[in-house]
């Protein structure tokens, strides 16, 4: 107990550990939000902007953190802890938003299999995107923000692995490997869409996916980009 009390009066002794002390409660307040948004969906309101914001900042408090460390100590070995944290808090997210998040209609698990079936099941390449995309867009039937959105969500959703599976998997740096695991993940979270009526599963949806994962894996291969990349988190 006393090593604890004089770690804890060590690190509030500079201003990163003030600011971990904060980000700490901040997530902290986001879990206890999540829990209670999940336990009480029906009660307490569910803003996705409110929640990304937190998060954003909660994020950014981190990294400053570990910056004002590493410059203080000389021990950039916490932007590796750093970067795995945020790895996994991509992971909930997407496994948030793709299976649990009851705003974006997921856990809707009282919904009839062939109905489901029927409306949220699509096996044929491309059909979604000519429907909802190209004819939605040309003839206006489908609303633009919410086009825009779903086309940006799809293209984004797995994003993160592009960034972080090649810094902690050497093997993942080459594009093959790469796309092998982004398609298999995909395939991984459509079939629990299918298997519990979440969402839907869409073919498309591994399209885009898959589309906007090796986008940005070749967009990081550029040396510039590489090097940005190295500077802001030197784990490496």
């Amino acid at each position: 107990m006393k090593y604890f009390a004089e770690r804890c009066k060590s690190m509030l002794s500079h201003v990163e550990g003030w600011l971990f002390l904060i980000a700490s409660l901040l997530l902290f307040a986001f879990t206890v939000m999540e829990i209670l948004l999940h336990l009480l969906s029906d009660v307490l309101p569910r803003s996705i902007l409110l929640r990304s914001c937190l998060l954003l900042m909660i994020c950014l408090i981190f990294y400053l953190c570990a910056h004002l460390y590493a410059d203080r100590t000389g021990k950039k070995r916490i932007f590796k802890k750093l970067t795995v944290f945020f790895f996994f808090l991509s992971v909930y997210l997407l496994l948030n938003v793709t299976l649990l998040d009851k705003g974006l209609g997921r856990r809707d698990l009282a919904m009839d299999r062939s109905y489901y079936m029927e409306s949220f099941v699509n096996f044929q390449p491309f059909a979604s995107i000519y429907e909802v995309y190209i004819l939605g867009f040309i003839k206006g039937y489908v609303n633009s923000y919410y086009m825009l959105l779903n086309l940006l969500g799809n293209i984004c959703a797995l994003m993160p692995l592009s960034f972080f599976l090649p810094l902690f998997f050497p093997s993942q740096r080459k594009w093959y490997v790469f796309l092998a695991t982004t398609v298999a993940s995909v395939c991984l979270i459509e079939g629990l869409q299918l298997a519990f009526m979440v969402g839907s599963c869409d073919v498309d949806d591994l399209i885009l996916n898959t589309l906007g994962a090796m986008l940005l894996f070749f967009i990081l291969k550029i040396p510039p980009v590489r090097r940005l990349r190295e500077r802001l988190l030197p784990i490496e």
